[in-house]
């Protein structure tokens, strides 16, 4: 005998979206959020203290990427590095850029996809460049 199935729903509101994107876009190390659907693109680490070029380099490509068009959350918290990084893993931006003095010897910015172990140094003039084609593949833009 057939019986029909009945479901009861209040609709698929906010809450179930994004717990529906925690089960299938993370890791041990927390959210892995699509570029798609991420609250911000960039997650801007200065690991300088106040006044160091470092620190000055992180407040000023966090500028030029706000005028680029790409959402940034910039952490200049007085913490660890160790802190930092497993902050910005725990949130799951698409995308890490760390401003260091050791990045900045190398030549720029610390690149790191949220998922993935490559970290790529971006010099300054083209890393507002470097993020905007990125995320447009990612979003599935022609760039």
């Amino acid at each position: 005998m057939n019986k029909p199935i009945v479901m009861g729903s209040y609709g698929i509101g906010v809450g179930r979206l994004l717990a529906c994107i925690a089960e299938e876009h993370h890791d041990d190390h927390g959210l892995a959020w699509p570029a798609t659907v991420a609250p911000f693109s960039v997650s801007l680490l200065s690991l300088g203290t106040p006044g160091s070029a470092a620190d000055s380099a992180a407040r000023e490509i966090y500028e030029e990427l706000r005028k680029a068009g790409i959402p940034v959350l910039f952490d200049d918290r007085a913490e660890s590095p160790g802190v930092k990084f497993a902050d910005a893993d725990l949130i799951g931006l698409p995308f890490r850029v760390t401003a260091s003095a050791k990045s900045l010897s190398a030549g720029g910015f610390e690149v790191k996809r949220r998922f993935g172990q490559e970290k790529s140094i971006i010099p300054r003039q083209e890393l507002a460049h470097y993020l905007a084609h990125d995320l447009a593949k990612e979003l599935g833009h022609n760039s």
